[in-house]
């Protein structure tokens, strides 16, 4: 559980939210709401704790001032009740409550996340992390199969599906392991743009190249993918609820 304490430093009173967990090292952050939030060792004491804070007073006032001037640069989320995520292209409203068993269940209009402890941040999102990796695993599988299925005369069932997260792609094909690579933030877009992807990849098998040739398979089996394209790098590309 968490508790909210305070401590005098640098002339000013710093208020603070204090979580105990199993972990070695003390590590701060400061929300988007300009609130002070401490993980610790079960064994810390208040006094190293309040050292801790007063040896980083500095960074607390640039974090301060960097939030108040560009918000956009740091973590949009405090995943609690009435944030919005997406999830297959849909906006979901996040429904956050205490409870024993930790887990994530998307209903109608809403995500609801069952947590140990409200002030938790990085439990919280390592649940819906882990969460939106089960649902990618699952959805991915499905459309994968089902396009090869579709285009049996085409591709071979053999084709491999992996999914990680990534960057700058969508995803990736090793033509000569068999393998498509998909990059599990697709989970955020609608699922024809999800399959767009995979057909787009999977056309790498015939034609390793964006040539004519490509683009004209890729037409055949995707007549959209220009649109689906550009909605992806309008819409999703700079979509993410983490800061990296």
């Amino acid at each position: 559980m968490s508790e909210r304490l305070s401590v005098t430093a640098g002339g000013e009173i710093i208020d603070y939210i204090l979580t105990r967990k199993k972990m070695r090292n003390m590590r701060m952050r400061i929300t988007s709401k300009l609130e002070v939030t401490l993980s610790c060792p079960f064994s810390a004491s208040i006094a190293d704790i309040e050292k801790f804070i007063i040896k980083n007073i500095e960074w607390i006032k640039q974090s301060k001032i960097k939030i108040l001037q560009n918000a956009t640069s740091l973590e949009k989320y405090e995943y609690m009740t009435g944030e919005k995520f997406l999830y297959l292209g849909k906006e979901y409203q996040l429904m956050v409550r205490e409870g024993q068993k930790r887990e994530v269940k998307e209903m109608g209009d809403f995500i609801f996340m069952t947590v140990r402890d409200l002030w938790d941040f990085e439990d919280k999102r390592a649940l819906l992390d882990k969460w939106y990796k089960s649902q990618a695993n699952k959805i991915f599988a499905d459309r994968f199969s089902y396009l090869k299925f579709l285009h049996k005369d085409l591709f071979a069932d053999n084709y491999q599906l992996k999914i990680k997260k990534a960057v700058s792609t969508w995803g990736t094909c090793a033509v000569n392991k068999g393998v498509v690579t998909l990059n599990f933030r697709l989970i955020y877009a609608p699922i024809e743009l999800i399959d767009s992807v995979i057909l787009h990849e999977l056309c790498h098998f015939y034609y390793i190249r964006h040539d004519k040739d490509f683009y004209g398979l890729l037409a055949t089996l995707d007549p959209l993918y220009k649109e689906h394209s550009k909605a992806l790098d309008r819409k999703y590309i700079d979509y993410t609820h983490y800061n990296d």
